[in-house]
């Protein structure tokens, strides 16, 4: 459908998600780490649907709201608990 924005929307998913994870998951507070941690996740799967020919709504509900969790779920899973007050909970 429209192919050139769905890759670029992949590609911007993707690289601010690994920025986020990398970088700010432990420097943000917790609320916006997990908040941009969805937002990239819903923006990659939001990219794979604007590349598919035929996407109902049910595939836009689930595949939004499945992603932004799992991206969530991955990014605590890896890199622990998000927030500034994680890291320091883990202190001596």
């Amino acid at each position: 459908m429209h192919q050139a924005t769905g890759v670029g929307l992949i590609a911007a998913g993707a690289a601010a998600g690994l920025v986020t994870a990398f970088v700010l998951w432990r420097r943000l507070p917790a609320a916006l780490a997990i908040a941009l941690a969805a937002a990239c996740g819903a923006a990659i799967g939001a990219g794979a649907l604007l590349v598919q020919e035929r996407a109902g709504f049910a595939d836009w509900a689930v595949a939004l709201t499945a992603l932004a969790a799992l991206s969530v779920a991955h990014d605590r899973a890896v890199f622990g608990p998000a927030g500034r007050h994680a890291r320091e909970r883990e202190r001596p």
